[in-house]
């Protein structure tokens, strides 16, 4: 005959109080939610303590793409998550997009007195980090640009002008702007370009997601703008070293690495302080595709020629 101990009941009794006690505890040690700054152009949530860290995301993307940027550096920076108008759920703004950005983040640091913060930008977010470093040198920090071009309208023809890129954009921003929000989410979730920019899987589907529910308007603003802006001559001025991140993985049925590669350092030749990681497999979204290559690469980059500018 099997006897049953009187000690189980009770045993059972005591870890399921001990259980509903430690609850609190675990919950007061839960990350606090981010603190949120907004006004019509951009909105920011801030994590952490530290070093000033600015993460500005690419065209489409709102402020979760940096969710693992966030992960990695909050523990040690004090990190400012943006998400522009048009983008991320945010509603759109009027006004020159790009001009706007730059003079809202510019508001930003000064009003937040931030002391000279790095500036991650992805793609768009990365003209606009080297925006900020012309327009206000003694106020930004060290760069990171990821998989940006100070003059994107120039990256297949050397001999492209603002003049020229203008032209050449014109079309593609009115054909934008002239759809139906309904039509142009359907455009995008059968774009091919999408698959050539992230791997296939979860982030994909993000991706997808991101550019189909961003504001048409918003995008065709960006893209033009970007597009059509040259900053070559103003990265001669920017003071403060840089990190770019560059990849080719997704154009290798058009390009070559060493193509791209040039096209980088043709671009930045320019700029006083800069040094290029080029990424061997990882697409346009580098952080999403390979984030332990990333971070390892913007670590380094922050403790050796960052650092040591920083201290001067």
């Amino acid at each position: 005959m099997i006897r049953r101990s009187n000690t189980v009941v009770p045993s059972i009794v005591a870890l399921a109080a001990t259980a509903l006690l430690s609850l609190p505890a675990l919950a007061a040690k839960a990350p606090p939610a981010p603190r949120v700054v907004e006004n019509p152009v951009l909105r920011v949530e801030v994590t952490g303590k530290g070093r000033p860290m600015i993460f500005v995301p690419g065209l489409t993307c709102g402020g979760d793409v940096w969710r693992d940027a966030v992960a990695h550096y909050a523990p040690t920076a004090q990190c400012h998550v943006v998400t522009l108008g048009g983008f991320g759920g945010k509603a759109r703004f009027e006004g020159p997009f790009l001009d706007s950005v730059r003079d809202s983040l510019l508001a930003y640091v000064r009003v937040q007195k931030l002391d000279h913060p790095v500036i991650v930008g992805h793609s768009l977010g990365g003209v606009v980090a080297m925006e900020l470093a012309i327009a206000a040198p003694d106020a930004i920090g060290p760069l990171v640009i990821v998989d940006a071009l100070p003059f994107l309208g120039g990256a297949g023809d050397s001999t492209a002008t603002e003049e020229s890129a203008r032209k050449a954009m014109a079309p593609m921003r009115d054909m934008i702007r002239g759809q139906t929000q309904e039509a142009y989410a359907a455009f995008q979730k059968q774009a091919p370009w999408l698959k050539s920019m992230v791997a296939p899987g979860p982030n994909y589907d993000r991706v997808v997601q991101w550019a189909s529910t961003s504001d048409h308007a918003s995008v065709a603003d960006a893209m033009y703008d970007i597009g059509t802006r040259d900053l070559r001559p103003g990265v001669a001025g920017i003071r403060t070293p840089m990190l770019v991140i560059g990849t080719w993985y997704g154009m290798k049925d058009f390009s070559t690495r060493a193509a791209v590669e040039a096209t980088f350092r043709r671009q930045y030749a320019g700029a006083p302080h800069w040094t290029l990681a080029m990424a061997d497999t990882a697409r346009h979204f580098v952080m999403l595709d390979t984030p332990d290559w990333t971070w390892a690469r913007i670590d380094a980059f922050l403790a050796g020629d960052a650092a040591k500018t920083a201290a001067r």
